[in-house]
This record gives structure tokens, sequence and C-alpha cells, in this order.
């Protein structure tokens, strides 16, 4: 990594702690420069502006999260298991670190929603690529039901229960997730008794 690159990844990383410490809105960016000793002009070189910086970050965050999951779900062997494991993850991800974000990402201007459109739909089709491949690895396995249309499950499991589509308004994100958590394992039967193939 060059220098250039070091320090833009120097800056990332404080400002993901920073950020996860006191929230966007109650962040500035001389505090990520003061703890990054540097000025805050070098922020602004490599970042316009603290939206850039913060979306940048979850952006990011969100990356290392989806490559540790892939990762780990190429250890789990068998249909169930990945799928419960490719279910439950996003869900714990989320409850963990997602409020911090989505309350930031709530207080920044329109002008950036374009940008925040884009890589939530880049998400959203990792999301379906993997969840896609695990559902027709279950009926290559003959665990899953040939009546199952696998690519509009999938857009029903990342949609609802993946939180992938965006038009769904949450009025309580927290209280969703909860609720998603706690009755995971019920969901799960729900799906898998549906799918699985009978006989």
């Amino acid at each position: 990594m060059n220098q250039a690159k070091d320090k833009r990844q120097m800056i990332l990383d404080i400002a993901a702690r920073i950020f996860s410490r006191y929230g966007y809105t109650k962040t500035s960016l001389d505090e990520i420069a003061a703890e990054a000793r540097i000025a805050k002009g070098t922020i602004y070189y490599y970042f316009p502006s603290k939206e850039e910086l913060f979306i940048t970050v979850v952006s990011e965050q969100a990356q290392s999260f989806m490559e540790e999951m892939i990762r780990r779900l190429s250890e789990i062997k068998g249909f169930e298991n990945r799928l419960r494991f490719f279910m439950q993850e996003p869900v714990k991800y989320a409850c963990n670190e997602m409020p911090i974000w989505l309350d930031g990402l709530k207080s920044i201007p329109f002008n950036y929603d374009e940008h925040f459109t884009r890589y939530r739909q880049m998400n959203k089709e990792r999301m379906l690529q993997v969840l896609t491949g695990i559902i027709r690895e279950g009926i290559d396995e003959g665990m899953v039901s040939d009546n199952i249309l696998a690519e509009r499950l999938c857009e029903v499991l990342n949609d609802w229960f993946l939180l992938g589509n965006q038009s769904i308004m949450v009025v309580d994100f927290e209280g969703l997730l909860r609720r998603i958590e706690r009755d995971h394992e019920t969901i799960m039967q729900l799906i898998l008794n549906g799918i699985l193939k009978r006989g």
C-alpha cells in the first residue's frame, strides 16, 4: 500500500471508530483530524465532505462484513446449515452495527440519496447472488421442492427478512430487528417446512 492509500485508510479507520462512538451528528471532522493527528484539510483532500466520509465508512464496513460472511459460509456444509447461517448473520450484524449507521444516514442531505441508493442496490444484488447460490444448492441436493421459483423466493427472503427492499418503510427499525432476531428460528422452520421437498 502506498503512502496516500495508507493515510486514506487511517482516516477511514479513525472515522469509523469516532462515528461508532458518537454517531454521525455529534462527530466533527475536527475531532477526526485531531485523533488522526492531521490537518482537517487533509481529510478534505481524500473526502470532499463529512457526508462522503461517512458513506465511505458505512460502505467499507458493509463490504468487510460481506466478505467475512462469504468466507465463513464457505466453511459450512449442508443446505439447511448454510441457509440458517446466511439468514441469521445479516440480522445479527444489523442489530449490532446498523442502528448508528442508519441514524447517520437519516441525517445526510438529500443530494446524497443517489449515491446511497447505488450502494444499497449493489449490496442487494450481492446478497441475492449468494442467497440464490444457496437455494440452487438445495435444489441440486434434492432438498428444495421443484415447485419453488428460486429467484422469486430469494427476492422475498432478501426484501423482507434481510431488509433488502429500500422501499419498505420502517418506523421502529430497532424494534423490527429485535422481532426478526427473536423470531428467527420460527421463521426458518416456516421457510424450510414450506420449501423442502416432501417424501
